[in-house]
């Protein structure tokens, strides 16, 4: 069993920020593979499907951003899922826009909603799929960039990328790191 997170704050007011590509990346993927409806349930909205004899959950935290590691501990132990089965994917500032990386473990460089994973979960081995947003002039900047909507130009590129991403899907739940998502964009 494999359990995806997508990180994002709810209500439609944040639906197309930069900080939802996480939400964005789960909505592309439940819809190209056909998942079942969204169902809440432990804070969190979560549709799931079998892919061959493993069950695939993908969840939605619906407690905001910044306490995302609450819903995560729940669905952690409810389906009893391992750190290593856990696949969190989210905004990056410090990745180029549309550059992705995966990886296992690391610490939380300053994304206040794996940090609240870390805490909830009291490790950092889980998976990281991250997907770069470019980064803000000044640091000042960075909470109103984050939460600010992708241009025009960026929605398309953005909607290649998470196509990609559906497509690569397999092979990324499978740890295929060296997997290159980002494609001609």
């Amino acid at each position: 069993m494999k359990l995806l997170v997508g990180l994002g704050n709810p209500g439609s007011e944040y639906l197309n920020n930069r900080h939802n590509i996480g939400f964005m990346a789960l909505d592309k993927l439940s819809a190209h593979y056909q998942f079942e409806d969204w169902r809440t349930k432990l804070d969190g909205v979560f549709a799931s499907r079998f892919f061959g004899f493993e069950k695939i959950i993908l969840v939605k935290p619906q407690t905001f951003m910044n306490i995302s590691g609450v819903c995560v501990a729940k669905f952690k132990q409810f389906f009893k899922i391992k750190e290593a089965d856990i696949f969190v994917i989210y905004d990056d500032i410090d990745l180029g826009f549309g550059e992705v990386k995966i990886k296992q473990g690391g610490g939380d460089a300053g994304h206040k909603g794996v940090r609240s994973i870390s805490q909830h979960l009291q490790t950092k081995d889980f998976n990281r799929v991250r997907f770069g947003i470019g980064r803000p002039k000044t640091k000042e900047e960075v909470s109103h960039f984050v939460l600010s909507n992708f241009s025009s130009t960026e929605r398309d590129k953005v909607s290649i990328i998470l196509q990609t991403f559906c497509e690569d899907f397999e092979k990324i739940i499978q740890k295929n790191t060296n997997l290159a998502i980002q494609r001609n964009i």
